[in-house]
């Protein structure tokens, strides 16, 4: 009886060793993820009129959120196939010098390939449902699968907000509505860390990144230093994104 008990205790603490450091391993939690890069996706739906939901919801979809072994060590966030000079892992994906270029590629693909290019004529960049249909149609997967778990991050997190037209530039005296602004975003960040169930965080042992945080202010407010939160949550640099969820 004495050996089961200690068996099951070893057990348990390997899965809880395990669980910690895959969270730790992570560099973006579903939420930050989005709030890293929906100022890119909506630049590029300005651009091209691919819809910023789908943009970010296929990278949501292909990287992981950003996590998987493709975008850590190539950049590629849409599971683009292609050439690599990577020496970190063997991969038939496509390499990237930054994530931007990745995200380039993505709406450079739907532009390029002839099957695609039909839904900038047939949807407009509010019909997400469309173009994430369209889009598989038109070859960019043979998994059943794929459109409905696509679709399904657009709903969960609101992805289709980021659809609507950029406002022009608040003028001067208008700080008022810029503040509104936001505070609706905060909302929104707020909105979207209650849906974050896959993070693997509990209340009271993280901290979510707001406008002028820095490290060196986070560290003195929990009580620990710089270097004990890079540790824990695998920072490469002092570098944080509004929206990231830090271990304390």
């Amino acid at each position: 009886m004495q050996k089961t008990s200690i068996g099951k205790y070893v057990t348990i603490l390997l899965m809880f060793v395990f669980t910690v450091t895959t969270t730790i391993a992570q560099k973006f939690s579903p939420s930050s993820y989005i709030a890293e890069h929906k100022d890119l996706a909506q630049q590029l739906m300005n651009e091209t009129g691919v819809p910023a939901s789908v943009i970010l919801a296929v990278a949501f979809h292909e990287s992981a959120y950003g996590n998987s072994r493709v975008a850590k060590h190539l950049n590629n966030h849409f599971g683009i196939k292609g050439k690599n000079n990577s020496k970190a892992i063997r991969s038939a994906y496509k390499g990237y010098g930054s994530a931007e270029e990745s995200y380039r590629d993505f709406v450079g693909l739907m532009q390029r390939r002839k099957a695609n290019r039909v839904l900038f004529d047939k949807y407009d960049s509010d019909d997400y449902e469309g173009w994430v249909k369209g889009i598989f149609r038109a070859g960019y997967t043979s998994l059943s699968s794929w459109t409905p778990k696509v679709l399904a991050t657009i709903r969960r997190y609101n992805l289709d907000k980021y659809d609507q037209k950029e406002q022009q530039p608040v003028a001067k005296g208008m700080l008022a509505k810029s503040g509104a602004a936001k505070i609706q975003q905060d909302i929104l960040l707020s909105s979207m860390e209650a849906n974050d169930t896959s993070a693997g965080f509990t209340s009271g042992e993280s901290h979510v990144v707001t406008k002028g945080d820095t490290l060196t202010e986070l560290a003195t407010r929990y009580n620990t230093s710089v270097e004990a939160l890079k540790r824990r949550n695998n920072l490469q640099s002092s570098n944080l994104s509004i929206g990231q969820r830090l271990l304390l």
